[in-house]
C-alpha cells in the first residue's frame, strides 16, 4: 500500500477545509437571503404551523367565511338579513374562542401567531377588536418576531384608511434613479404592488396602462413597486408588459418598506392617492380611476395644461 507524504497531505486538507468554509458561508448568505424576503403568511402557511391553528379554528373559520360569501351574493332583503345575522353570530363564536386562547396563551408566542393568521386569512378584520385581543399578549408572548410584526400590521392596516396621508418612499429604477413619491404631489398617483410571477398583477396591466396613457400627461402618474426578489425575471416582466409608467424595485420583496408601511400580503393591491398626499382610495379598479379622473377633468377643465411632473 502507498501512502502520500504529509507534505502532499497538508494542502490538499487546506484546500478541502476552505472549500468547506465558503459553502457554509454562501449557505448561511442564502439563508439569510431567504427568510429576509419570505413573506410571514407564507410562513404561517406551513402544515406544522396550521395544525394547530386548525385544531381550534377550523370549524368556526369555515362557517364565518361561508355567511361572509354568502352576504356578496344577490338576494331578496329577507335573505340578506337571516344571511348578515347569521354571520354576526358566527363571527361571535369565532371572536369568543378567538379571545380566550389569547388570553390562555398570552405569555407565548403562539397567540400572536394565531391573530396574525386570522388577520391573513380576513377573518378578523376589524381593527378595534384586533387591538383588543393584542392588548392581552404579556411578557414573552409580546416579546417576539410574531407579536412585534403583528403591531406592524395593525398599524400598516390604519396607515391604508381612506383620508390618512400617504407615508412617502423612495425606491430605485429601472435606471438605479431614485423615484420619491413625494416629488408627485399635486397630482393623482396611483402605487401598484405587483410581481412578475402574479398572473392577476399581469392581466390588468392592459386596462391600467389604457388609463394612464389617457391621463398621464395632464393628472396621473403611476408607480408600480414589484415584490420580485428576482431582479432579471422583474426586468423581463416589465418589457413584455409594456408598462411605461415608473417601475421600482429594491430586492426586499414582502419586507420593502413601503409594503410592511401598509400591510400587503396579497397581490394585486394599489393605493389612489390624491393632489393633497390623502389616499383616496384602496384597491380601485382602472375604470374606477377612470370615472374619477374623468369627473376632476370636467370640474376643473384648468388642470388639463398642468403637466406632471
Amino acid at each position: 500500500m502507498k501512502y502520500q507524504s504529509k507534505q502532499f497531505q497538508q494542502p490538499f486538507i487546506r484546500r478541502y477545509l476552505y472549500f468547506i468554509v465558503v459553502v457554509v458561508i454562501l449557505s448561511t448568505v442564502i439563508s439569510r437571503s431567504q427568510a429576509q424576503n419570505m413573506n410571514m403568511m407564507t410562513e404561517l402557511d406551513q402544515p406544522a404551523e396550521l395544525a394547530w391553528y386548525n385544531q381550534h379554528f377550523a370549524l368556526l373559520e369555515d362557517s364565518v367565511t361561508h355567511y361572509q360569501e354568502a352576504i356578496k351574493q344577490p338576494q331578496v332583503p329577507a335573505e340578506r338579513k337571516r344571511n348578515l345575522e347569521a354571520y354576526e353570530k358566527e363571527l361571535g363564536r369565532y371572536r369568543t374562542t378567538m379571545r380566550q386562547f389569547v388570553a390562555l396563551h398570552r405569555a407565548e408566542d403562539t397567540a400572536a401567531k394565531a391573530l396574525l393568521i386570522s388577520c391573513f386569512r380576513e377573518i378578523e378584520v376589524n381593527q378595534d377588536t384586533l387591538r383588543s385581543m393584542a392588548s392581552l399578549l404579556t411578557g414573552a408572548g409580546a416579546d417576539n418576531t410574531y407579536a412585534r410584526y403583528l403591531e406592524q400590521e395593525l398599524q400598516g392596516r390604519a396607515n391604508g384608511e381612506v383620508g390618512k396621508i400617504f407615508i412617502d418612499f423612495s425606491m430605485p429604477d429601472d435606471h438605479g434613479r431614485m423615484i420619491s413619491t413625494q416629488q408627485y404631489r399635486g397630482h393623482y398617483l396611483l402605487v401598484n404592488f405587483w410581481a412578475s410571477w402574479c398572473g392577476p398583477c399581469r392581466a390588468e396591466m392592459p386596462s391600467f396602462l389604457a388609463v394612464y396613457h389617457r391621463f398621464k400627461d395632464t393628472l396621473l402618474t403611476v408607480i408600480a413597486v414589484s415584490v420580485d426578489t428576482d431582479k432579471s425575471s422583474w426586468l423581463r416582466a416589465k418589457k413584455q408588459d409594456g408598462t411605461d409608467w415608473l417601475n421600482v424595485f429594491d430586492d426586499k420583496a414582502w419586507n420593502s418598506p413601503v409594503v410592511r408601511n401598509y400591510a400587503v400580503h396579497r397581490i394585486p393591491q394599489n393605493i389612489l392617492i390624491g393632489p393633497a398626499g390623502h389616499i383616496v382610495a384602496r384597491n380601485i379598479s382602472a375604470h374606477g380611476i377612470e370615472k374619477l379622473l374623468h369627473r376632476v377633468r370636467v370640474k376643473t377643465p384648468a388642470v388639463a395644461g398642468a403637466p406632471v411632473k
